[in-house]
């Protein structure tokens, strides 16, 4: 039986959450292949919306990878 705050425990946490970002990103990659191969015609309005939610997903993303490019280098003293 593993500790909730163990190592073991912590790696496996990590596997569940990379595997369930990478099943959302498929998801979502496959919702934006079929707008480009039947594009749609959004209103003024949806098409900003559509805008708004790819560009915070973008700056979500580039966040994340800062956080975990931050814990991973070796802290300099």
């Amino acid at each position: 039986m593993e500790l909730v705050g163990s190592p073991a425990a912590r790696g496996s946490d990590a596997r569940d959450t990379v595997a369930k970002i990478e099943q959302k990103a498929l998801q979502l990659s496959a919702l934006l292949r079929e707008l480009d191969n039947d594009p749609v015609i959004f209103e003024p309005g949806l098409q900003d919306e559509l805008d708004a939610v790819l560009d915070q997903l973008g700056c979500r993303i580039a966040a994340t990878r800062a956080l975990e490019q931050r814990q991973n280098s070796p802290v300099a003293d």
